[in-house]
């Protein structure tokens, strides 16, 4: 656990990923991270020149080992997906900031199980932001949440997890609340925008999915 402890990781998926540019802009804002790939990610750190400190893979979209220190093999009838496994393991080993990489694309099954993967690892004491070229997707999990414009995208959304999200004070955007209720079946709050140099969103009850996009340019 020690060298890891207090890292961040970059844990790098499977999923269909035609542009690696944003992987490289992580890479240079966090020089020390550790990475992490779950099998067929380990193609992207080929293609990104990257030595991984870890493959975890049950080998079913790939069977392509590259360099790398280590190699965590599991089977392919297991109750978690490798990129689950490759998160877990990250926890278990010290790191507590957790991006995830080329997993939004391809299987919405896959997808879906990525994006709740930001719960499971909030339940264990870790954060975890899903990123692709155009997303930012990371867990709400109550109280409240502050961000700088400049960490914003052109749009924030928030989706509720939980069936009711009691409370939720929005301010710094076009389209404000105050103490509103949002209901998973009714969703309200999609394609927000930034109009301060700081904004809030306060959740006094309930889970949601915070989600910082752009328009494909």
């Amino acid at each position: 656990m020690g060298a890891w402890q207090g890292r961040r990781a970059l844990i790098i998926s499977a999923a269909p990923c035609e542009n690696l540019n944003y992987i490289k802009d992580i890479l240079k804002k966090y020089p020390d991270m550790v990475i992490i790939c779950a099998d067929g990610g380990a193609k992207y750190a080929q293609k990104l020149n990257i030595k991984p400190d870890v493959i975890v893979a049950d080998f079913d979209s790939s069977d392509n080992i590259i360099p790398c220190d280590e190699v965590i093999k599991l089977t392919p009838e297991k109750d978690d997906t490798d990129t689950q496994h490759a998160a877990l393991l990250a926890i278990q080993r010290g790191c507590k900031e957790l991006i995830l990489v080329c997993a939004t694309g391809g299987r919405i099954d896959h997808m879906l199980s990525n994006l709740l993967l930001c719960e499971q690892v909030h339940e264990i004491g870790g954060h975890l932001s899903v990123v692709d070229e155009q997303n930012t997707v990371m867990l709400h999990a109550g109280g409240q949440m502050k961000f700088a414009r400049s960490e914003l995208k052109k749009y924030i959304s928030v989706i509720p997890l939980d069936e009711k999200l009691q409370g939720v004070t929005m301010k710094g955007l076009k389209y404000p609340l105050e103490n509103a209720v949002l209901t998973r079946k009714k969703i309200i709050s999609v394609s927000n925008e930034p109009i301060s140099d700081y904004i809030s969103i306060e959740i006094l009850s309930g889970k949601a999915l915070i989600i910082l996009a752009d328009d494909k340019s």
